[in-house]
């Protein structure tokens, strides 16, 4: 990885894709040798591009299994202090990929990407900018939403769009209106339109009819005609594509975000702000009361402000090894700041593993 200085738990693998606000490569985590997707900016990026990646990482907090890849650090790389973003990895192939192939193949992953979007918005949140590069296809179909940059808050009224990508914006949007849920159903209609002309020659009459009518359906010019939700732009695509399979199985429960994060966790941040050398912080409350999140939005926020951070997750806390590993990689620990999750439950080695380094730890 030329000039890219990484984290020493990570090792660079291979490049996923490089654009003019950063790139994305495949990196291992040397102490579980999990493959996961480091997102970086470049050094010149804008606040606009540091406010989409941090808008992509508070997105996607709390919504792991429901169709979007989980954040798994988010900080500085040292020496340049480029920002980046630490995520699972999405094995698999764009849509935009199998699209551009012309097999029927396309129709299944767009209607199970439809059916993600669903749970996406049952949870609160619009994507922001579905088109198909933004929809990986798993080798066992299974569809997954990246890069929610430019995701918003649901609203009855709409949300400010962040940003556009023309040949999938609805009329209204690029009019200046708002983004809503009609909207993304309009960009879920033009990408099945790329995915009928591109497989134009391999469709019967009848199958191809029906697919355009679903087009028109979702793409109308007027809002209020097109699909009200994306499963039934899903189920709609499924009867005409006459797709075999069940849909993707809907979630337990859908997701409540923390009530008040944004406020609570900038006191929490002032809090351990705060806290002189050796002193420690704790975060008390029932299971499912958001204490996981909180404690990720503040070393995300720790972390892009550049200071030392360990940040002693599930993948850690029984590992004593890797911890004193992590605390080397610190050199002396001056300014460390150590957030554990869950601190009841590390082991005695590992208490002894930090401890043993008498850290001026700010935070646990």
């Amino acid at each position: 990885m030329p000039e890219l200085e990484l984290p020493a738990r990570y090792e660079p693998l291979s490049g996923l894709g490089k654009g003019g606000g950063g790139e994305v490569w495949v990196v291992r985590d040397r102490h579980t040798d999990a493959r996961l997707a480091l997102k970086v900016l470049a050094e010149e990026a804008s606040e606009r591009e540091m406010a989409a990646l941090v808008r992509e990482a508070v997105a996607l907090s709390g919504l792991e299994g429901l169709g979007v890849p989980r954040v798994v650090r988010f900080g500085r790389l040292p020496g340049s202090g480029r920002p980046f973003m630490l995520r699972e990895l999405v094995e698999g192939e764009s849509l935009e990929a199998l699209i551009q192939r012309g097999g029927q193949s396309a129709f299944d992953a767009l209607a199970r990407a439809a059916e993600q979007l669903t749970v996406l918005h049952r949870a609160g949140l619009l994507h922001g900018d579905v088109k198909p590069a933004n929809i990986i296809v798993e080798p066992d179909g299974r569809a997954t939403l990246v890069d929610l940059g430019l995701a918003a808050p649901w609203r009855e009224s709409g949300a400010p769009a962040e940003g556009l990508t023309p040949k999938y914006a609805a009329p209204e949007l690029l009019e200046g209106g708002p983004l809503t849920v009609r909207a993304e159903v309009y960009a879920l209609g033009v990408a099945l339109d790329d995915a009928v002309r591109a497989a134009k020659k391999k469709l019967e009459p009848r199958l191809r009819r029906e697919l355009s009518a679903v087009v028109g359906h979702a793409t109308a010019e007027d809002p209020s005609a097109r699909f009200p939700s994306a499963d039934e732009f899903a189920s709609a695509l499924r009867r005409a594509a006459h797709l075999g399979g069940e849909p993707e199985p809907a979630a337990d429960h859908a997701p409540w975000p923390v009530v008040g994060i944004e406020r609570t966790s900038a006191q929490l941040l002032a809090a351990v702000d705060a806290l002189s050398a050796s002193a420690a912080l704790a975060i008390e409350g029932p299971t499912g009361s958001g204490r996981t999140t909180l404690l990720r939005r503040v070393a995300w926020s720790l972390g892009i402000e550049g200071d030392q951070l360990l940040w002693i997750d599930e993948s850690l806390k029984d590992d004593p090894a890797a911890i004193q590993a992590e605390l080397r990689a610190h050199a002396d620990g001056t300014g460390l700041t150590v957030l554990v999750d869950d601190a009841d439950a590390l082991d005695r080695r590992s208490v002894g593993a930090l401890l043993s380094y008498a850290l001026p730890a700010r935070a646990s």
